[in-house]
């Protein structure tokens, strides 16, 4: 047997641990955007009834710029949202790609460990081949883990291009058009 009974239990305790990992970071990006639509939500709701509060209250003026501020806030609140889902999505990214490549390094642990063990126990001209093999691995693990680092600086480009959009967005000032000019003139 290549592999022993403790590295087959500590290979399933990383599985184990990575898994959990991983669902930890998906439960709490569950409820963050749980949390973030829930804000949204609320948010829109009073911005709709200050908008219905103003009709209310004879502001007829407000009626005719309604359609174009709206829009103009409801683009920056939307500009905030979609910066705060990129966010959430971009950090659960990051950690399924640490996950991955963890599993693959626990994988690998018990690879290099029957690597070794068939070394010891085979002649020498096979030791040439398993030594060339261990290589190859390493050298697999060595790339993986560089893809790794440019995956997750990746997303953090990502998440930074979609905040600086949500910052000059939210940046801009909101302009209320202006209300048509009436004419004095009378008709006789």
């Amino acid at each position: 047997m290549y592999v022993t009974p403790h590295e087959i239990a500590q290979s399933r305790d990383h599985a184990l641990n990575n898994l959990l990992g991983l669902s930890t970071a998906c439960i709490i990006a569950g409820q963050r955007f749980s949390e973030l639509f829930a804000g949204a939500g609320r948010d829109t709701l009073h911005a709709g009834s200050q908008h219905l509060n103003r009709f209310g209250h004879g502001q007829l003026d407000a009626l005719s710029q309604f359609p174009t501020s709206f829009w103009l806030e409801h683009s920056i609140r939307s500009s905030k949202l979609l910066d705060q889902a990129c966010e959430i999505l971009g950090e659960t990214h990051k950690v399924l790609i640490q996950s991955a490549e963890a599993q693959v390094r626990a994988f690998d642990e018990i690879v290099f460990a029957s690597l070794n063990r068939a070394v010891k126990s085979s002649p020498w001209e096979s030791e040439i081949a398993l030594n060339a093999l261990r290589t190859t691995l390493q050298t697999a693990e060595n790339t993986l883990r560089g893809m790794s680092i440019a995956a997750v600086e990746t997303v953090s480009i990502a998440e930074n291009e979609v905040h600086q959009i949500s910052e000059t967005l939210a940046e801009q000032p909101v302009q209320k058009p202006k209300a048509p000019a009436r004419s004095r003139s009378r008709a006789h």
